[in-house]
């Protein structure tokens, strides 16, 4: 049963269904990671934008990481650092960011069980998009980029901001579903319902590992079995 199943009623589904929303894109020939703010304050506990299910997600995503370089694959990040004055914080409707804690050097830094490779690019960001503001396009294209596999934190908000503009800017989609988390799970299981119907695909972490092996230097190997770009096909869902 789809994760979102016990909070978007039968009705609603079925007008997405039949308008035809939602199915399998597929995936390309050139993916890369993208991991979405997985930095100190969205982890730990200790800090205001943190969530319980966070370590989950943190075992899962390493899962995944491990897999990307493992096959070569462009592995890029997205986290935010500490705004100076008010211009900086932006219009954000949290004052999590002014608490004291928030102050501490190692809150934004992305957590060691994650941490990035010398090789591996680290945009920083003021906005919910990995995108909006920052060179994250240019990479993608430079190494011909065709996929992203979206990981990370909070599914409502960066999460499926990077996704929107991923699919705005022609890429597919692909989010491992065990590797991206809320604070609030009702939030997680709409926005993952969201990004199924419109702009990518939502798939189990298992499905998408399976994916990651047939590449190596960056590129797919089995391209017949494995390319679906621009194919639609009957959901399977986590």
């Amino acid at each position: 049963m789809p994760i979102w199943d016990d909070v978007i009623p039968p009705e609603e589904r079925a007008i997405y269904e039949r308008g035809g929303w939602g199915g399998v894109a597929g995936y390309g020939r050139r993916p890369a990671l993208l991991v979405v703010d997985m930095y100190t304050a969205f982890v730990d506990p200790a800090y205001p934008f943190s969530s319980p299910d966070a370590p989950k997600a943190v075992a899962a995503i390493k899962e995944v990481l491990a897999q990307a370089r493992a096959s070569g694959m462009p592995v890029l990040y997205s986290r935010a650092e500490r705004a100076r004055n008010a211009a900086e914080r932006g219009r954000w409707k949290s004052t999590g960011s002014l608490q004291p804690i928030m102050a501490n050097p190692q809150a934004y830094q992305i957590v060691p069980e994650l941490a990035p490779l010398p090789t591996e690019t680290v945009v920083v960001k003021t906005a919910p998009s990995a995108f909006h503001g920052t060179n994250l396009l240019s990479h993608l294209v430079f190494h011909g980029v065709d996929t992203v596999i979206v990981t990370g934190t909070v599914t409502s908000g960066c999460v499926r901001a990077t996704v929107v503009d991923a699919f705005s800017y022609g890429l597919l989609v692909v989010v491992p579903q065990e590797c991206v988390y809320d604070r609030g799970r009702t939030s997680h299981k709409v926005a993952l319902f969201d990004i199924y119907t419109r702009y990518g695909d939502v798939l189990p972490m298992a499905d998408v590992v399976a994916y990651m092996r047939t590449v190596r230097d960056g590129v797919v190997q089995d391209a017949p079995a494995q390319e679906m770009s621009g194919r639609r096909v009957t959901a399977s869902h986590p």
